[in-house]
């Protein structure tokens, strides 16, 4: 299979942004943190795809950043919370337990923040960062295909998790992903089968077109030719 350039594009500019995104969450301005948590996330979904040592510790620096980050964009969601809340109850927040309460929050807010501060300041980030900047030069190898089999593989667990919830409309929403990609995937790999019997059957390459066709007409995107057993295995259930 070939790689998608696009996709490595898309994770190199997740990674410039974290990086970039440090000045303003040692100041939590306005939405920082919570930005930067997202990004953590995205790298999360995206970096497990990447082969190499690099990759893997990457993400287990970008899970300890985001607990951090975490910590604070928790407070500040309770900050809110609370402020809303009084609000609902008639306390414009001069009560004086209701000042305790909002100066509670407010305190556990900044140490957090200074927790931050600090691991920003530590090895751990560093070394996060030198990571990321090494991921960012093999990002390229990530592929389509991978990408939308690791999608169909949440879809799964989705509606497994939303099942046994009794979550009629989640598990609905993780059967038809599931199935959608499902579909897809099987007139890809049927595509590659017929490949080299297409060469010299004209009417097994109008199916194995056909095929190829569809798939491309499901994804959205053109169907990768070629591809290794390995890479097609693990597509049922």
């Amino acid at each position: 299979m070939t790689a998608e350039p696009l996709l490595g594009d898309q994770v190199r500019d997740v990674i410039s942004e974290l990086i970039g995104a440090e000045p303003e969450v040692r100041r939590n301005t306005d939405d920082a943190v919570h930005r930067a948590r997202t990004l953590t996330r995205r790298l999360r979904a995206f970096l497990p795809l990447v082969p190499g040592r690099d990759a893997e510790k990457a993400v287990r620096g970008l899970e300890r950043y985001g607990d951090v980050l975490g910590a604070v964009r928790d407070l500040e969601v309770r900050q809110k919370l609370v402020k809303r809340l009084l609000g609902e109850f008639g306390d414009d927040g001069s009560d004086a337990e209701a000042q305790r309460l909002v100066k509670a929050v407010k305190r556990e807010r900044r140490r957090a923040q200074r927790d931050v501060v600090d691991y920003l300041d530590g090895a751990k980030y560093r070394k996060l960062v030198d990571r990321l900047e090494a991921v960012r030069g093999v990002v390229d190898v990530l592929e389509v295909s991978e990408v939308r089999h690791e999608i169909r593989k949440h879809a799964r667990a989705l509606r497994y998790l939303a099942e046994a919830l009794g979550d009629e409309q989640a598990a609905a929403a993780g059967t038809a992903l599931q199935d959608a990609i499902g579909d897809q995937r099987d007139h890809l790999l049927l595509s590659r089968w017929l490949d080299a019997e297409a060469e010299s059957d004209e009417s097994i390459r109008g199916v194995r077109d056909a095929a190829r066709r569809q798939a491309e007409e499901m994804s959205g995107v053109p169907a990768q030719r070629g591809g290794s057993a390995a890479s097609d295995a693990g597509s049922a259930g």
